[in-house]
């Protein structure tokens, strides 16, 4: 089962996962908003580089949480999703 690196785009999430010196084979470049169909064991949320709305809040919640089997940590680290998003 891949990995998940989520950025702003996919190009973006595709260079985190080299400058984190992750192994590419095991990690899939996503962006934001992109439609998930499959489920991934870990997940890195790359802060976007546009800043945080609803839309980006809504895509997490909704779309990818439920295709998390194990965790969701966050680039860069201790960097959360601002409350005001969360209902």
């Amino acid at each position: 089962m891949l990995n998940a690196m989520v950025a702003s785009s996919k190009t973006h999430a595709a260079a985190m996962i080299r400058w984190l010196g992750l192994k590419p084979e095991e990690w899939e470049p996503i962006a934001y908003g992109d439609p998930i169909h499959k489920m991934f064991a870990n997940v890195r949320l790359v802060r976007p580089s546009e800043g945080v709305d609803q839309a980006h809040t809504d895509w997490v919640l909704e779309k990818l949480v439920p295709y998390i089997c194990l965790t969701c940590t966050t680039v860069p680290l201790n960097w959360r999703i601002p409350q005001e998003h969360v209902s």
